[in-house]
């Protein structure tokens, strides 16, 4: 029979509190700081069940004497991303703290509870769940919480084989083999040739997928979603039903792919060019990625909208250069990346929106993507097809 947890002490109470504010889940912020020893301080004091909104707006945010807490939010935004990096501090940064402080959902009262963790179960922990921070878990929410299964669907180009040359061609245009008789090149190297034939072979996956599907693993190895692999071309609308969706490839080669986007305000094309049908200030109307092969600046598109069934998401990277399949996979398993991207599509309430669009400029050097920055965005509402209301 085990024993009862001894009570908490203050002293306790205070090293736990310092530890998380000496970390790095608050290191960058000062204001998230503040509040939490605001909060702990009234625990600590007796009178935490004083603490509310209008108070911590005016003494802790600095907000004037008087403001509304029902027209700005800014107490409910600090408390929900606190939560987020408590959260994230404990599973990623300090598995085996004996204390944890949380702070229920709705309220602003500190709570400090003994850790039931064993120390060696905490040391065990996988090291790719370790990478999933709090700002991870924001994006990539709506698929960790679902009960289906994320099937991670990729390009695989296709090639032709010739048999009467042993070679085997592609015309980076003919994406389908009736497409065949309208590439110059491809008539072109079967005349020069004498290749009569050109059998269709799809074995061969850009490097840019390979490394997409990489950073996708490595990420989610450490989760308890079951993830599936499978290229585009035999994606099928019956895998959209019954899966959560990420799409990484040339949004043209998937009729599912080009579904999702072409009702939307950003689109892409063939060429990868991306288009914005009511351009805002300071946006242009298309950008066009250079054309040189792995090297220069170039553009994609990451879109996160709601699935055909209710508790489905699906997730487009969209890019038409092989290596910007590897800048797109960044951009959403790199906690820095990540960071800007949902701070830019963060609603007034501080929590990210459920479906949006983001566009993307990555500069590469030897196919290796130097530099990645944001360059504009779209919120969107979810269309009737996939609104099913709050999940």
């Amino acid at each position: 029979m085990s024993l009862p947890s001894p009570p908490i002490s203050l002293v306790e109470k205070r090293a736990a509190l310092e530890r998380v504010l000496q970390s790095r889940a608050l290191g960058r912020s000062e204001q998230l700081r503040a509040l939490l020893r605001f909060m702990c301080e009234a625990e600590f004091a007796g009178c935490a069940q004083e603490l509310n909104e209008y108070t911590l707006g005016v003494t802790v945010l600095r907000r004037p004497s008087g403001y509304s807490p029902a027209e700005d939010s800014c107490v409910r935004s600090r408390a929900y991303e606190l939560r987020s990096r408590l959260r994230a501090y404990y599973e990623d940064e300090a598995p085996e703290d004996p204390l944890r402080i949380e702070i229920d959902r709705g309220g602003y009262v500190p709570r400090f509870e003994r850790s039931d963790i064993p120390l060696w179960e905490a040391s065990a922990k996988p090291a790719a769940a370790r990478l999933m921070t709090a700002e991870l878990r924001e994006l990539w929410e709506p698929f960790l919480l679902s009960e289906a299964p994320l099937l991670i669907a990729f390009d695989v180009r296709l090639f032709f084989h010739a048999p009467a040359t042993g070679l085997v061609v592609r015309d980076y245009l003919i994406n389908t083999p009736s497409d065949v008789a309208h590439s110059e090149p491809l008539m072109r190297f079967q005349v020069s040739m004498g290749a009569d034939e050109l059998r269709e072979t799809r074995d061969y996956a850009d490097f840019g997928a390979v490394q997409a599907a990489f950073l996708l693993g490595r990420l989610l190895a450490g989760s308890r979603l079951d993830v599936g692999l499978k290229h585009s071309a035999s994606l099928d609308w019956q895998d959209l039903w019954n899966n959560n969706l990420v799409l990484i490839g040339k949004p043209d080669l998937s009729p599912i792919s080009r579904s999702f986007l072409e009702d939307k305000e950003l689109t892409m094309d063939e060429q990868g060019v991306i288009r914005i049908a009511q351009p805002r200030g300071g946006e242009a109307a298309a950008y066009v990625s250079a054309e040189t092969h792995g090297a220069g600046e170039k553009y994609a598109l990451i879109t996160r909208v709601r699935g055909p069934q209710a508790g489905r998401h699906v997730l487009l990277l969209s890019g038409a250069g092989a290596e910007l399949m590897w800048a797109l996979a960044e951009c959403v398993t790199n906690p820095e990346h990540v960071s800007e991207l949902l701070s830019q599509v963060r609603l007034p309430s501080g929590e990210p929106a459920d479906s949006f669009q983001v566009v993307i400029q990555a500069t590469f050097q030897a196919n290796v993507p130097l530099q990645i920055r944001y360059v504009t965005h779209r919120v969107l509402k979810p269309s009737p097809r996939q609104d099913h209301g709050p999940e």
